[in-house]
C-alpha cells in the first residue's frame, strides 16, 4: 500500500508542478516524504520545488542529502549548480555546471543533450564575474516583479520579469511568469506565446511546454470566434 500511495503522490505532485501550482505540488511531495523520506524521487523533487519557490537553502539540504545517499550524477550536479547560482556562489556553481557537462550522458546525442545549451550558458556566466553580478541583480528585479504581480499591476510585473531576463539571460522562469501574466491577466495570448517560446528556448521545461500549448489554444479559440462572428447573417429591420 505505501508503494502504491507513493506513486500516486509523486504523479499528483508532478502534475501540479507542470500546471504551475507549486504550493499544491509541495503538499503532495510532503505527503510522499512522510512515507518514503529518503528516495530519490522525494529528495530531488522537493529540492527542485523549493528552489522554484525561492527557498534555495531548503533546496540545497534535500539535494545534498540525495547526493550523500546516492553519489554524484548529472542531475545532482546540475541541480546543485542551480542552487549555488541562486545563492550567489559563482565558483561553486561553475564547478557544478562543469561537472554536469562532463557527464557522458550530457554529450551531443546523449540522454541529456537538451540540457547542454542551458548548462553551457550558465557555465559561461559563472566564468564572467561582471556577468554573474548582473545575473544576481536580476534576482532583485524578479522579486520586485512578484510584488508587482501581487499588487495587481500586470504590466509592471511583466516589465520587471523581462528586466530580470535581460540581466540574467538564462532566467527562463522570469519569461515564463511574464507569459503567464500576459495570458491570464491581460488576455494577450500572442504576447504570452512569444514569451513562453523564448523561455522554452532556454530550458526545455514541461511546465513551459504546457503553457505554450495553452497560449496556442487561446489563439485558436479567438480565431474561431472571430471567424464565427463574420459568418453571422445580417439582421434586417
Amino acid at each position: 500500500m505505501p508503494h502504491f500511495l507513493a506513486g500516486l503522490y509523486e504523479r499528483f505532485g508532478l502534475n501540479a508542478y507542470i500546471q504551475g501550482d507549486s504550493d499544491k505540488a509541495l503538499a503532495w511531495f510532503r505527503k510522499l516524504e512522510r512515507i518514503d523520506p529518503d528516495s530519490i524521487r522525494t529528495l530531488r523533487n522537493l529540492g527542485v520545488l523549493l528552489l522554484s519557490v525561492g527557498d534555495a537553502e531548503g533546496a540545497e539540504a534535500y539535494l545534498l542529502r540525495e547526493e550523500s545517499l546516492y553519489g554524484e550524477s548529472f542531475h545532482r550536479h546540475s541541480a546543485l549548480a542551480d542552487v549555488a547560482f541562486a545563492r550567489g556562489r559563482r565558483e561553486d556553481a561553475g564547478r557544478r555546471y562543469a561537472a554536469a557537462l562532463a557527464d557522458t550522458d550530457a554529450s551531443p546525442n546523449g540522454r541529456y543533450e537538451a540540457s547542454l545549451s542551458f548548462l553551457s550558458r550558465r557555465l559561461e556566466l559563472c566564468g564572467d564575474e561582471a556577468a554573474f553580478r548582473r545575473a544576481c541583480d536580476g534576482k532583485n528585479s524578479f522579486g520586485e516583479a512578484e510584488l508587482a504581480r501581487e499588487a495587481g499591476d500586470p504590466e509592471r510585473a511583466i516589465a520587471l520579469f523581462e528586466e530580470a531576463a535581460r540581466l540574467d539571460p538564462t532566467h527562463w522562469p522570469a519569461l515564463n511568469n511574464a507569459g503567464t501574466i500576459a495570458l491570464n491577466a491581460l488576455d494577450d495570448p500572442d504576447r504570452a506565446l512569444a514569451l513562453f517560446e523564448k523561455a522554452f528556448s532556454l530550458a526545455r521545461s514541461a511546465q513551459v511546454a504546457r503553457n505554450i500549448e495553452l497560449a496556442k489554444a487561446a489563439i485558436a479559440t479567438r480565431a474561431a470566434r472571430a471567424e464565427g462572428s463574420t459568418r453571422q447573417p445580417r439582421r434586417t429591420s
